[in-house]
């Protein structure tokens, strides 16, 4: 038997990570409920794209999605399919979406048994041994009544109890008492984990509330505070929020679930290599980044952020073509993902230059 192949899709986003196994056909994904893999971010269209599985390998394309669909960093172009390998990266709105095969490996074929050996024939019933015949008297020839002898009175006691013994035995039984019945299992049930206590988010208490204070003094009771501080726990949290707004528009505070939402404001989409130390530097910089883009120093801070070392970029060099620069990181090629350098390099270059790139590790 082949080799069975199952096509597997590592969705990683704002909302976690799952994995989905790809059927055989079209598997549509977009943000509107009936398509087959829903991705709810803003970014994402309604019907954004599909995915056609056949045994041959899969495809994707973009359904002119809004924003676009891109697959190791290069966009695809509307109603024009791409065939996907594995460890391709789909890119769609917030979500990176890893392309893989898993290959499962036949069963063995059972290996057959032998025929069992024919069974013996069975040898013939012996015969029964016929009966003697019966001989029938005429009435005549029977003696008359007062002739016949009367049995011995030995032999009348054995067929009296031959008749009686059955029905005393059958009346024994029937007197013996039935065997006791035997219970059922007893069957336990599991034991219930009893519920956690509840536990009111920090700063607030159960039995202490300080919407008490805007009531009158009659109010001022052990009840009171204890209801009170019911409200307390639902409101208090969203007061916070209100008040620190400002901490969602830093990088440096911001919740890790919405630096991609601050990333949309600079038009920027990480993948799934971005780590989040490295995405908050990003964004901590990006005002600078973007005001100088296109230009040697910003390049370099963006390889830098991303790699962890200063790349050497030369750009005056007088064995250089014109509008010819070169890139040189100091890390063995084996350790980077040279792929997505070269992504990085072709979104912040100007866009009539050329460069070649080196690795010095």
């Amino acid at each position: 038997m082949p080799e069975a192949v199952t096509h597997v899709l590592n969705i990683s986003g704002p909302s976690g990570a799952q994995t989905y196994d790809i059927p055989a056909g079209i598997t549509t994904l977009g943000r509107q409920a009936g398509v087959e893999i829903v991705l709810d971010d803003q970014l994402v269209s309604r019907r954004h794209a599909q995915i056609e599985c056949t045994e041959a390998g899969c495809t994707i394309t973009d359904l002119k999605s809004s924003n676009g669909t891109k697959v190791n960093g290069v966009r695809l172009q509307p109603d024009d399919p791409m065939t996907l390998h594995p460890g391709d990266v789909i890119e769609v709105g917030a979500f990176a979406l890893t392309y893989e095969q898993v290959v499962t490996a036949p069963e063995p074929e059972p290996i057959a048994e032998p025929p069992a050996p024919p069974e013996p024939t069975p040898e013939p019933p012996e015969p029964e041994p016929a009966l003697p015949p019966i001989r029938v008297t005429a009435l005549s020839e029977q003696a008359a009544p007062e002739e016949q002898a009367a049995p011995p009175e030995s032999e009348a006691p054995p067929k009296q109890e031959s008749r009686r013994k059955p029905k005393a035995q059958a009346k024994e039984k029937a007197e013996e008492p039935p065997p006791p019945a035997v219970p059922p299992p007893a069957i336990t049930e599991p034991e219930e984990e009893p519920e956690p206590a509840y536990t009111p988010p920090p700063g607030l208490s159960v039995t202490e509330s300080r919407y008490v204070q805007y009531l009158p003094g009659i109010y001022h009771t052990s009840f009171m505070k204890r209801f009170l501080a019911l409200f307390e726990s639902i409101y208090a949290p969203i007061e916070w929020n209100v008040d620190n707004f400002d901490l969602y528009l830093s990088p440096g505070t911001v919740p890790a679930g919405f630096l991609p939402w601050l990333a949309n404001w600079f038009d920027l989409t990480f993948d799934h290599s971005w780590g989040e130390a490295q995405r908050r530097a990003l964004l901590e910089e990006a005002h600078l980044i973007y005001a100088r883009r296109g230009t040697r120093w910003a390049l370099s801070r963006v390889l830098e952020i991303y790699t962890g070392h200063k790349p050497e970029i030369e750009d005056t060099g007088e064995d250089l073509d014109p509008f010819t620069f070169t890139v040189t990181i100091p890390v063995a090629k084996s350790e980077i993902n040279a792929t997505l350098i070269e992504q990085l390099i072709n979104t912040h270059k100007p866009a009539y230059t050329t460069y070649a790139l080196h690795f010095a590790g």
